[in-house]
């Protein structure tokens, strides 16, 4: 929901959170592909910044 209304910082936080429960790059990638069909404006710019936020985690 969080890249249907833009918002970075929501990007963010659901980003670490998504890792922090296990979710695997191939489910977010699966959870962006639904968010662009419903809503395909801005949705693909914005999937990108998912992935920029979970690059600027440090490294566990």
């Amino acid at each position: 929901m969080a890249v249907t209304t833009r918002c970075d910082g929501s990007i963010a936080v659901h980003a670490k959170k998504a890792l922090e429960l296990g979710v695997t790059k191939e489910e977010i990638i699966e959870a962006l592909g639904i968010a662009i069909a419903l809503n395909a404006g801005a949705a693909p710019t914005y999937s990108a910044r998912v992935f920029d936020a979970i690059e600027s985690l440090p490294a566990e």
